[in-house]
């Protein structure tokens, strides 16, 4: 594995489309560049800057999320007298490794909550670890990478999924939360040509290496949603299972495991990876009966296969995407994260009776703010240049909530903010659910 004799390809780390995670020699140039390295996306969106959507930007100056917030993991739960609202995130502070070609805004995992979905009650530091009356509002900062080296979350990490597993999956009979979540590590990692977000015009023999792009899924458990124990995996890193073997599809790493039990003793991980030889984001499974042993079983969704063409909204693939049940057609949804050859992203819809073979949505649910239908060329949105990290949640009457991370910035950066877009009613449909989504107004 070759690593450059000379500065970063963009001749400065501050000017390198992936900030400093190319820049060599890599010991060095990347550690001194983690101390230095600031992101505009911590400071206040100004004011001439449509905030349609918006409801949960970065952080404040020197909070532990100011530099980048994503992969939002939203979850309802209704009580006997009200609905209680929680958000895990992915957010990164200013001297935190970016590592976003990898997986956006991805650094550690934050809990928030709220009582309507839409107003969040945040912190800028960690979680305290209440366990008194105040509980319920203590929130922040929940898993950090993880300090022992050996293990494969040691640079970064995000949430892919939160769920509460009854008794018949734990146990002790009593049901925890279960946290699935993409971590990555220090081992540098040649990076394959044509990765979005990556330099394109180095020969391919002086190709770059990154620390952080190799990702394994893990798991971590809570009796509170808050206060998290890391699970040990099978594999020597901790991690549930391991990257795929030189030539296989996910080879490179394996990221946004998000889980669904489709039956008795049938779990099922989607995940996406990146395959170099034909050069677009694919979707993979892994079953298990219990949640901590996993069996990979190979690519299910290919947008390609499914029919995208050249000029498309996915036509570079699908990454972070969330599998939910449509109860009322009985049938799967999955939201993605849709790639363009450009590198922006969007977010797609395909649809599935099984959760194995796919139904793809032709055009996109939810667009870039600067593509949305009837925008002006001249409109200036926090969420212009792409949308992506979708999270769905079901409604009453049919109507969906669609949670997602965007920036103002075109191609591949850190999620700058986390947006709330709603179903339209009578509006576009695809195989009897909704397909067309409208930011939710700021002044609403």
């Amino acid at each position: 594995m070759q690593t450059l004799a000379r500065p970063c390809p963009t001749q400065h780390y501050r000017s390198c489309p992936l900030r400093y995670a190319f820049c060599q020699p890599v010991q060095q140039c990347l550690r001194r560049a983690s101390h230095q390295a600031r992101s505009t996306a911590a400071a206040a969106v100004p004011t001439s800057v449509s905030t349609d959507g918006l409801v949960f930007p970065t952080g404040p100056q020197g909070a532990w999320d100011e530099a980048a917030v994503g992969s939002p993991v939203v979850r309802c739960y209704v009580g006997d007298d009200e609905q209680r609202w929680y958000m895990w995130y992915s957010g990164r502070g200013a001297k935190a490794p970016v590592v976003d070609a990898a997986l956006q805004s991805s650094g550690s995992m934050g809990v928030a909550v709220s009582r309507d979905g839409v107003s969040w009650v945040r912190s800028s530091e960690a979680v305290r670890g209440d366990r008194d009356e105040g509980a319920h509002q203590d929130v922040g900062a929940s898993v950090s990478p993880n300090g022992d080296w050996w293990t494969f979350d040691t640079c970064h990490l995000a949430p892919g999924d939160v769920q509460i597993m009854s008794n018949s999956s734990v146990q002790s009979g009593v049901g925890v939360y279960w946290c699935f979540y993409t971590g990555g590590d220090f081992q540098p990692v040649k990076v394959p040509p044509g990765l979005p977000g990556t330099p394109t015009s180095i020969e391919d023999d002086e190709l770059p290496v990154m620390e952080g792009l190799q990702m394994r899924p893990g798991l971590a458990m809570s009796q509170d949603g808050r206060n998290w124990a890391r699970i040990e995996g099978d594999h020597h890193t901790w991690s549930l299972f391991d990257v795929g073997q030189p030539g296989e599809w996910d080879e490179l790493f394996v990221a946004h495991p998000q889980v669904m039990s489709v039956g008795p003793r049938d779990m099922r991980m989607f995940y996406h990876s990146w395959e170099p030889r034909q050069g677009r984001y694919l979707v993979g499974v892994a079953t298990s009966p219990d949640g901590f042993r996993w069996t990979k079983q190979g690519v299910v969704f290919d947008t390609k296969a499914l029919g995208a063409k050249p000029g498309d909204h996915d036509e570079l693939g699908a990454a972070a995407r969330h599998v939910v049940r449509d109860v009322d057609n009985r049938q799967y949804l999955m939201f993605y994260e849709a790639v363009a050859a450009d590198g922006s992203r969007s977010v797609g819809l395909a649809v599935s009776k099984d959760a194995t073979t796919w139904s793809r949505c032709p055009y996109p649910v939810l667009t870039a703010a600067s593509k949305a239908p009837g925008a002006s060329p001249a409109a200036s949105s926090w969420d212009a240049g792409s949308v992506g990290a979708p999270c769905p949640v079901s409604m009453s009457g049919g109507k969906w909530r669609l949670y997602y991370g965007g920036r103002r910035g075109h191609g591949t950066g850190a999620w700058e903010g986390i947006g709330l877009a709603l179903s339209v009613d009578g509006g576009k449909t695809f195989e009897g659910v909704p397909s067309e989504y409208k930011r939710r107004a700021a002044n609403s």
